[in-house]
């Protein structure tokens, strides 16, 4: 009898997203975003918003399916933001998912206003990597699909800003897999000539801890990256890192 009042005690005590956040954890998206709708709360409902993003960015193949997926999450972090607005991971996913749909949309609006939230919350957050690494993905993302000149131009993108943007990241959080990967994967999307950059950036990641399925499926991207770099191949590690990147599936 205790030992079942104890079992009871401690699924009472769980909290409220556990399910969403287990799923989250172990990579099981589709679980995650349909349990953490329906624990509604505000971590919960971001679990499920970044599961959907996942799914439409990394494991989508329609461009249409995408779509329908970043709409899903962005109604995710409305919720949480509802309930939170002050929710700095909310906001930054709620940015994040304005920047997938400005990508596939090639809109150069949306991409100013993800762009804008990003700024504005790395500002008022200067020890958050995550918000770091936005700002500096935006411009390195913007200025490999447009050029410098364009990028400049229209969306006031600059390379070096990702640069800088990425050595503060590695700063605050120097052991974390997942943002030598998006920098490595970055540096290969603005030119092959950055190869031996992206290869020490990737040295020795399969040795990172990961804190979730997230941060483990970017180790593995890494870790797939280096080894195309091992081979000595600088433009095929470059075709392999865009295939990596989000919506790199998209027929």
């Amino acid at each position: 009898m205790k030992s079942a009042l104890l079992a009871l005690a401690l699924l009472v005590a769980a909290p409220a997203h556990a399910a969403a956040e287990d799923s989250f954890r172990e990579g099981r998206w589709a679980e995650a975003a349909r349990e953490g709708r329906a624990e509604a709360t505000v971590q919960s409902l971001i679990y499920a918003g970044r599961a959907n993003l996942w799914l439409a960015g990394y494991e989508t193949t329609e461009k249409a399916r995408a779509e329908a997926l970043i709409a899903a999450a962005e109604r995710d972090f409305d919720a949480a933001l509802a309930k939170a607005p002050s929710n700095v991971d909310a906001r930054l996913q709620k940015a994040v998912a304005i920047g997938y749909r400005a990508k596939l949309a090639k809109s150069p609006g949306l991409a100013k206003d993800s762009r804008n939230r990003f700024v504005a919350i790395r500002d008022a957050n200067p020890e958050n990597p995550l918000a770091w690494s936005a700002v500096a993905g935006w411009h390195g993302g913007a200025v490999a699909s447009l050029g410098g000149f364009m990028a400049g131009t229209v969306l006031g993108a600059k390379a070096s800003e990702f640069e800088a943007g990425f050595a503060r990241v590695f700063q605050l959080a120097p052991r974390n897999p997942a943002y030598r990967t998006l920098y490595a994967i970055g540096l290969l999307d603005l030119t092959p000539r950055n190869a031996a950059k992206a290869s020490t950036a990737l040295k020795g990641i399969e040795t990172l801890p990961a804190a979730d399925a997230f941060e483990r499926s970017l180790r593995d991207q890494g870790a797939r990256v280096a080894a195309a770099l091992a081979k000595g191949d600088a433009k095929a590690a470059q075709t392999l890192a865009r295939r990596l990147s989000a919506f790199g599936t998209l027929a």
